[in-house]
């Protein structure tokens, strides 16, 4: 989505900023047991669930914050968190 608005450079650039900004939970077996396990409608939107709370997250950024309802982890969007957080 960035490449296509802001194109390539400045979408790397970007990403790169998040990586030194964000942590980044890794994703193996564990996660995917989880994952299958969870009563997530969508495996993608399970990961994201089983890795936030396997490694206890305190948010999970995304678009679609009401696809992680059921999960321990708050999800927000990143205008909301930009707006609760600063």
């Amino acid at each position: 989505m960035l490449r296509r608005q802001y194109g390539e450079a400045r979408a790397r650039r970007s990403i790169e900023w998040l990586r030194e900004l964000l942590v980044i939970a890794p994703m193996g077996a564990e996660e995917c047991e989880l994952s299958l396990g969870c009563g997530e409608p969508d495996f993608e939107d399970g990961l994201i669930r089983a890795c936030a709370e396997l490694n206890d997250a305190d948010v999970i950024l995304t678009r679609d914050a009401g696809a992680y309802k059921r999960s321990k982890v708050r999800a927000m969007t990143c205008a909301e968190y930009l707006e609760t957080f600063g």
